[in-house]
């Protein structure tokens, strides 16, 4: 599914843009809570004809993933402060952009979605030496066989419904 775009996405797949949509929305407001630019630099890019998706969305949803990311974030956070060397997993990651709002420059990183996910996500964000991408079911345990154990773990779920 190389080159699979956000519009391609259908059903639970198409709600992983909401929470970015939100966090983009905070960071643009005037006095933001959270800020996520790559966030912002997504959701222009993304083709007009989702739109729809975002039209009638309440305050207090937006503001729930607000609250959800900043509660994630100071827990992240928090576990790099205590393990800086640690390794995060962020399953059900979406277009979830947490690692640039917290990386400390040492922290191993995988992000778990299923392939059509990943397959979108790689079109907005980069991978790197410290950060790898997973295709495939947090149900499933073949990603556990990616991640390494010589550290401390912090598993992320705050995407999985």
């Amino acid at each position: 599914m190389p080159g699979e775009q956000a519009s391609d996405l259908e059903g639970v797949q198409a709600t992983l843009l909401l929470p970015l949509w939100g966090r983009a929305q905070e960071s643009l407001s005037d006095n933001p809570v959270l800020n996520d630019p790559l966030a912002v630099s997504i959701t222009r890019s993304l083709p007009q004809s989702l739109s729809s998706l975002f039209e009638g969305l309440s305050r207090v949803s937006r503001e729930s993933w607000i609250a959800r990311s900043v509660y994630f974030d100071n827990k992240a956070t928090r576990f790099l402060e205590l393990h800086p060397d640690g390794t995060i997993v962020n399953a059900g990651c979406g277009l979830d952009t947490t690692f640039e709002r917290i990386d400390n420059g040492r922290v191993r990183w995988f992000d778990l979605d299923l392939p059509e996910v990943i397959a979108v996500r790689r079109n907005y964000v980069q991978e790197n030496d410290r950060r790898r991408f997973t295709a495939g079911s947090v149900l499933e345990g073949a990603w556990l066989n990616e991640v390494p154990v010589s550290n401390p773990i912090l598993l992320i779920m705050a995407g999985v419904i």
